[in-house]
């Protein structure tokens, strides 16, 4: 049950940071398209 557990949580970690990545790259783009429409 152990490793079952270990495996749970880097399961669920993992999808943090790849949610937690995804929306960094989101704001990301806004914040380059804002830089870009302000230059403009």
């Amino acid at each position: 049950m152990h490793i079952f557990h270990w495996f749970v949580t880097l399961f669920f970690s993992g999808t943090a940071v790849s949610l937690l990545s995804y929306q960094a790259v989101e704001i990301v783009q806004a914040v380059i398209d804002f830089l870009v429409d302000r230059h403009s």
